[in-house]
Formats: structure tokens, C-alpha cells, sequence
């Protein structure tokens, strides 16, 4: 049997782009393996949300061409669309698919296998011919239709992205180049997915995509995205459902009120893109909120969800952020209530805004501000976990063990729990659990009752 290895880098869109590669791979009869060295094929599904994101790329590829010379390597994702010119000028790449024929991955890679285990020269081009070489991001925004692929990821909870590309253009940010322009799946297509993830015995959905909030925006008469979850939750075997995540602006109380009528069932876990707490540097970065919509949104969420776990993506570092409005942002967070971090340390992408801004700081004191604010969440994550002591929570029981050998699971609110040695916890079931402390890091300990 043939086999393919799968490397995923990046965000939860990614890893459902990497789930539906290899379930096209299985369609064709492909046992897929878990390390490059096993492989036949060998996919990088690449992220390029930072310089040092497209340096790990560049390393793995070259890793895995070591490790197994006689593999097919394949680069896709987010780097080999902003800057497929740069994985072509590597000898240890044989095929480059960007983002926008990333769907023709599967048949390309194999029919190129078969033609290479006879002893045969590749015959097709290393870049689809009609797709023109990038440099440095210097591209359009790409608009392709988007279509629902199947993505079986052999877990309890299913990511299913709806939604894809963006339009906002924020001064930091190549993914609108990256992912092209929003598109969403249509409706019908997504809610036959949902059913046949019913079926299979999934037990939490976790709806995924670049701008969520923007779901169905680009069709006449679409469901918006509110309208899409009320149908779903109208079904009486309707399971868990996650958002991964939506831009601040995009959470209107009408969708509140319709998360609220069936807290069974929303995850009550809220990740909304901070990146600062400024307004001078928000108005630099082009997002389209203040602090005090932000905040706002937070409130209102707070008041249908109050034991919500709120997170964010925050960017130290920005050109020009002095050490008062970097305070401001720490001020920001900590009043707002939020419960953990993601740091993205600002990293000049090439042919963005902020590239050509003046005033960039030095890399020292965007490393000294991150570590600030890591501790922070690290600070503020443990005070909202320890809140949940000795309280009962629902928790869907995953396939993951940990290092000790227990199950993994995770609450509505995204509580990281393990159960009890020697307690038989069955994956894809949901126990009622007591949470009793720490065991490492921020995972906890949950007896059920």
C-alpha cells in the first residue's frame, strides 16, 4: 500500500485542509503515516503568518528530503501562495500547489508517484501551468469558488470550515493574499456535511474559516451565519458546536440570543482577534474597532455567557507602539477580563502597509514585550481555570492521552481536563466531571460524578 505523510503548520483552517488531504489520499488507497521517513509522498501544508513560520517551512522540506530522498515532496498552503518562487529555487521540493489549487493536490501527487516509481522523469510542471510564480508576495487577491470537502479526521470533535479568505486588508497581514478573497460554502453543502458528521458519531463540530463573521456575504440571499446555526440547533440530534473564532465586530447579539437557547450545545468559548488595546496603534493596523467596541462586545457576551472563556490574538511590536501604548494594551486586557493570549510577536511580511512604516523597533524589545504579555496569559488562564474548581462541568472525552497515560477531554468553555487514573473514560462520550486542581501545566484533574 502507498503511503503519504501530512505536516500541518498554522491555524485550525489548515488543519482542516490537511484533514480533507488526507482523506482524498485514503480515497485512493493510501495508508496514511505519521512520519516522513515512512512515506511515499510527504505533504508540508504550510503557514506564513511570520518570518520565522516560512523558515520553519523551508527547514522541514529540506528535512524531509534528507530523511527519505526517494519520497515526493510536496509543498501547498499559505507560503507556497505568497512566495512559491522561493520553494521552486529549492532542490528538495518536487511539486508546489498555492492555496488556490490546493485542491488538485491529491490526483496531481499521485499520478506524478506512479510515474516516478517507474523510473520516469516527472511530466508535470512543478507549478500548475496556470498558475504564475510569486516573489515576496507581489500578487493579486485571488478569488476562487469554495466547495466542501471532506475531511475525516479520526477524532471526536470535527473542524469544518465553512468559510474561507478575507477582504480586510489589516496593515500587518498577508493572509487576504494568502487565502484570497471571502468566500463561503453554501449553506446546503455545509449542513449535509454537518449530518453526515452526525452519522459518523462526531460529538462536537468546530466551525472554522478566516472570517467567519463574513459567512455568506458573498451569496444573494444567503443564510448569514446566525441563521446557519439557528436551523442547525432547531435539530433535535444536534451535537456540540464550536466557533473558532470572529472578528469582535461580528458578534451581534442577535447571534447571542441565538447561541444562548441551547447552552447544551454552544461551547461557550469565545476567541476574538484582539492585536491591541490602543487606539492610535488599532487605527495603524486598519482594524475596524476601537477599544471601547471591543470591550463593549466582551460586556455583551458576558451578559447571556458570564463564565465565557474569552481569548485573543494580540501583536506586540508594532512599528511606532511606544512603551505607553504597549502599557495600555496590558491595561486593556486585564480590565476587559480576558482569560488567555495569543502572542504573535509583529513580523514584517512583505508587501503590506506596515512593511513600509517607519519607526520599526528593535527586535529586542518586541521579544521583551511578547515575553510581558505570555506571562500575562499564562497569569490570566490559570485565575479563570482555578474558578471552576470543585464545580461540575460537562466534558466530551477525546482520543488523546496523556503523558501518563490518562484521557484527554475538554469542557464547553475549553477547560483542558484529564480523568483519574485507572477511570475507563470512552472517547466520543460526555461525562459530568467535579474539577479537583492542576496536574501540569494548566490541565486539571476531573473525577466524574
Amino acid at each position: 500500500m502507498q503511503r503519504v505523510y501530512v505536516k500541518t503548520l498554522g491555524c485550525k483552517v489548515n488543519t482542516y485542509d490537511s484533514d480533507s488531504l488526507e482523506t482524498q489520499f485514503r480515497e485512493k488507497g493510501y495508508h496514511v503515516v505519521h512520519d516522513p521517513k515512512d512515506a511515499d509522498i510527504s505533504i508540508l501544508n504550510t503557514c506564513s503568518v511570520t518570518e520565522n513560520a516560512d523558515k520553519e517551512a523551508r527547514y522541514l522540506l529540506r528535512r524531509f528530503k534528507r530523511e527519505n530522498p526517494e519520497a515526493l515532496i510536496v509543498a501547498t498552503g499559505c507560503y507556497a501562495q505568497t512566495d512559491s518562487q522561493k520553494l521552486l529555487g529549492m532542490d528538495d521540493v518536487d511539486l508546489v500547489f498555492p492555496n488556490q489549487v490546493k485542491d488538485r493536490v491529491a490526483d496531481v501527487a499521485d499520478q506524478q508517484l506512479q510515474i516516478k516509481k517507474q523510473g520516469q522523469a516527472l511530466t508535470a510542471p512543478r507549478i500548475p501551468e496556470d498558475v504564475k510564480p510569486v516573489s515576496n508576495n507581489r500578487q493579486g487577491h485571488f478569488k476562487s469558488s469554495l466547495k466542501m470537502l471532506a475531511a475525516d479526521s479520526n477524532k471526536t470533535r470535527a473542524f469544518l470550515k465553512i468559510q474561507d479568505g478575507c477582504n480586510g486588508f489589516c496593515s500587518y497581514c498577508l493572509i487576504p493574499y494568502a487565502r484570497g478573497a471571502s468566500r463561503s460554502v453554501r449553506a446546503d453543502e455545509v449542513k449535509t456535511e454537518v449530518r453526515r458528521l452526525i452519522d459518523q458519531g462526531v460529538k462536537e463540530i468546530v466551525f472554522t474559516g478566516i472570517h467567519i463573521g463574513d459567512y455568506g456575504a458573498d451569496f444573494d440571499q444567503a443564510p448569514t451565519l446566525t441563521q446557519l446555526i439557528a436551523e442547525l440547533f432547531s435539530w433535535p440530534d444536534m451535537v456540540r458546536l464550536r466557533i473558532s473564532s470572529l472578528e469582535p465586530r461580528e458578534l451581534p447579539e442577535e447571534l447571542l440570543k441565538v447561541l444562548a437557547q441551547r447552552p447544551e450545545l454552544f461551547c461557550d468559548h469565545f476567541h476574538l482577534p484582539l492585536q491591541a488595546g490602543h487606539d492610535r496603534i488599532l487605527k495603524h493596523m486598519r482594524r475596524t474597532y476601537t477599544s471601547a467596541q471591543y470591550a463593549e462586545t466582551v460586556a455583551m457576551a458576558r451578559e447571556y455567557f458570564p463564565r465565557a472563556n474569552f481569548g485573543a490574538d494580540v501583536i506586540p511590536g508594532f512599528p511606532g507602539e511606544s512603551d505607553e501604548e504597549f502599557q495600555a494594551t496590558v491595561d486593556f486586557i486585564r480590565k476587559t477580563g480576558l482569560n488567555y493570549l495569543h502572542v504573535f510577536p509583529y513580523s514584517k511580511r512583505p508587501n503590506t502597509a506596515a512593511a513600509k512604516m517607519p519607526d520599526h523597533l528593535d527586535g529586542s524589545v518586541v521579544k521583551e514585550r511578547s515575553r510581558t504579555l505570555r506571562s500575562l496569559s499564562e497569569e490570566l488562564k490559570e485565575s479563570y481555570v482555578r474558578g471552576f474548581f470543585n464545580e461540575t462541568v460537562s466534558v466530551l472525552w477525546e482520543k488523546d492521552l496523556d503523558r501518563s497515560g490518562r484521557r484527554v477531554g475538554h469542557s464547553l468553555n475549553y477547560l483542558d481536563v484529564v480523568a483519574p487514573a485507572g477511570y475507563e473514560a470512552i472517547p466520543g462520550t460526555i461525562d459530568q466531571v467535579k474539577i479537583k486542581g492542576f496536574v501540569e501545566n494548566h490541565r486539571v484533574l476531573g473525577l466524574p460524578q
